[in-house]
């Protein structure tokens, strides 16, 4: 299936000039579990977990993480450390990392590529019923946090219509209060981080590994405090 946005620039010479961007869709990107039935798929590419284990006591039924993309760059350091498994990482959240931040992209890489972890790269900004256009007026933020939204209700559906995947569920983490009131209105179950994490009590160190924030800040690298330091130093570092 292939999509296409045409639409018209300006060059600089004042030329009015028709561009015409194709975007390729398919219907055959695997959801990456290796019960689904729909999916035609070998199991042995697998790489989330068949029966994943709820360690979190927010949410007791068996799930996968999805994170928004913020989440990655503040909380890299957490999602290396032991504890936090089966996580879906969608293509909309991987391209805007590597765009952002080389090192942290490569941190995240290194994550995915170990299989004891079960991280997954969900290319959904290729499969038909997950990709989506930039609406009128909407911002490209605004735009891929509906993306992972959309991404989080296609699992929902899809794994609703194979009996091997029934009762699977997805969570998304996100520290951006706007997203997770859209997600609530979706009926997503969605978390943010902080509350998702303090609730894992077998590995209290993740709690430990969180970049911290004030209260009340939303997004990557914004408001960032510093622990037992005086308002006048942090104003000096700041």
């Amino acid at each position: 299936m292939l999509a296409q946005k045409t639409f018209l620039r300006k060059t600089r010479r004042g030329n009015i000039i028709k561009v015409v961007r194709e975007h390729y869709l398919r219907d055959d990107i695997w959801c990456g579990q290796p019960n689904c039935q729909v999916c035609d798929q070998e199991v042995e590419n697998a790489k989330l977990a068949e029966k994943p284990k709820s360690i979190a006591s927010v949410l007791k039924s068996p799930h996968y993480l999805v994170l928004d993309t913020n989440v990655v760059l503040e909380q890299i350091d957490m999602l290396e450390s032991e504890g936090i498994n089966n996580v879906i990482i969608l293509h909309t959240v991987l391209d805007e990392v590597r765009h952002r931040s080389s090192p942290i992209y490569k941190r995240l890489r290194d994550i995915i590529a170990n299989a004891n972890r079960n991280f997954y790269v969900f290319v959904n900004e290729h499969r038909k019923e997950t990709y989506i256009e930039r609406e009128p007026g909407e911002s490209a933020n605004d735009r891929n946090d509906r993306a992972i939204r959309v991404a989080c209700s296609w699992f929902i559906k899809h794994w609703k219509e194979s009996k091997g995947c029934r009762g699977k569920d997805v969570v998304l983490l996100s520290d951006d209060k706007k997203n997770r009131e859209h997600a609530v209105e979706e009926g997503l179950s969605v978390f943010s981080v902080e509350d998702y994490v303090a609730s894992i009590k077998e590995f209290p160190s993740l709690l430990d590994k969180l970049k911290k924030k004030e209260k009340g800040s939303e997004g990557f690298g914004k408001n960032s405090f510093f622990p037992n330091i005086s308002p006048l130093c942090r104003s000096t570092l700041g």
